[in-house]
Order: structure tokens, then sequence, then C-alpha cells
């Protein structure tokens, strides 16, 4: 079985464009492995810490940060409520 030239030239570029994406993953994966994890813990327990506060201050009361505009229009939608 015979495959044709435009075949050959698809799979050609195909298998290209395979290497190129292992090389960006191999990138991606060394730039994980390099994280510091230690400095990056307390910045990502601070950023939960403030997720937490802020959906607990929607549920049960209200935070204790400026409202934006579009608070503003969901506090006034919802106010006959």
């Amino acid at each position: 079985m015979e495959i044709s030239k435009e075949q050959q030239e698809l799979n050609k570029r195909g298998v290209e464009a395979m290497e190129r994406i292992a090389t960006s993953l191999e990138g991606i994966n060394d730039w994980v492995y390099g994280l510091n994890t230690a400095g990056w813990s307390e910045r990502l327990e601070w950023y939960l810490n403030e997720f937490y506060q802020l959906a607990k201050a929607k549920t049960i009361g209200s935070a204790n940060r400026p409202t934006k505009e579009y608070d503003e229009e969901e506090i006034s939608d919802n106010s006959s409520l």
C-alpha cells in the first residue's frame, strides 16, 4: 500500500507539531517542579482565607469591603425580596 505524497507531508507536519507540543509540555513541567512551594504556601493560604471571608460575608452578613458597581446593582435589584 503506497502513501501519497500529500499524505506523507501531512504525516510529517503532524509529527513536527507533536514534537513542538511535547517541548512545550516539558517546559511547563520544568517550571512547575521549579516553583518555590514553600514561598507560595503562605500566599495561597492568604488568598484562600480572603475567598472564605468573602464567601462567608455573602451568605451570612456583609463584608468589610467597599461594594463594587455590580454588587450595588444586585443589592438594588433584590431589595424588595
